[in-house]
């Protein structure tokens, strides 16, 4: 009888199959897209690592040519990328007058484009070393407790071997004996006399303390 009645009943229809409407996602196909996103989130903490990464600049050493390109490059390259400050920390025994000079100059215009710029002593600031921590921004003349900075008379600075080749560019001599005496001067507030009188034909060497009383630094870290 069972047979009979499933026989009377009309055929059963069964319900089409929903398509499934989701893109099909290989597993290669997975696996790169979440490279991508790691790749993505690492490039971000990267660049927020760089946003915030501290802005120092370092003059270790002779100060040659070498030593005041790298330094003036970095010093542009930081000022380029914003007007955040920036710390150039120094220790060196002097060097070439015409590269401290350039390294001087550069400091002081990226100061006055408004770019904070600290100068820290750390060890020595020697001869030309000394006229490069005048160039920067006011009040921001530093040094660590045990620090050291020597000025002396810039004849000495010039880089010539003998008396009878200093003798032979006297004029040039004298125009930066005066650049040099004039720098130490009005940043230390010292008169221009005094400077020539302390520097003359000696090293007068003053540890951090002194230099701050002297004028040569702004404060002692």
């Amino acid at each position: 009888m069972a047979n009979e009645n499933e026989a009377l009943l009309p055929p059963s229809r069964e319900e089409p199959a929903m398509p499934d409407m989701r893109p099909e996602v290989r597993p290669g196909e997975l696996t790169d897209r979440l490279l991508n996103d790691l790749v993505e989130a690492v490039k971000q903490v990267l660049r927020r690592e760089a946003a915030q990464r501290l802005r120092d600049v370092y003059l270790i050493g002779d100060i040659d040519k070498d030593s005041a390109r790298t330094t003036i490059e970095r010093l542009r390259e930081l000022a380029g990328e914003n007007t955040k400050p920036v710390t150039l920390y120094i220790n060196s025994a002097g060097g070439n007058v015409t590269d401290g000079l350039a390294i001087h100059d550069v400091i002081r215009q990226l100061v006055s484009q408004g770019v904070e710029i600290t100068i820290v002593v750390q060890g020595m600031a020697y001869s030309m070393g000394s006229v490069v921590v005048q160039a920067a921004s006011s009040g921001k003349r530093m040094a660590f407790a045990h620090s050291w900075i020597m000025i002396h008379e810039p004849a000495k600075w010039a880089g010539w071997q003998s008396t009878s080749a200093a003798a032979q560019h006297l004029d040039r001599l004298k125009q930066m004996q005066s650049q040099i005496y004039h720098i130490l001067a009005d940043r230390s507030g010292k008169p221009l006399r005094q400077i020539i009188r302390d520097t003359k034909r000696t090293d007068f060497y003053l540890d951090a303390q002194k230099a701050k009383t002297y004028g040569l630094i702004d404060d002692v870290i």
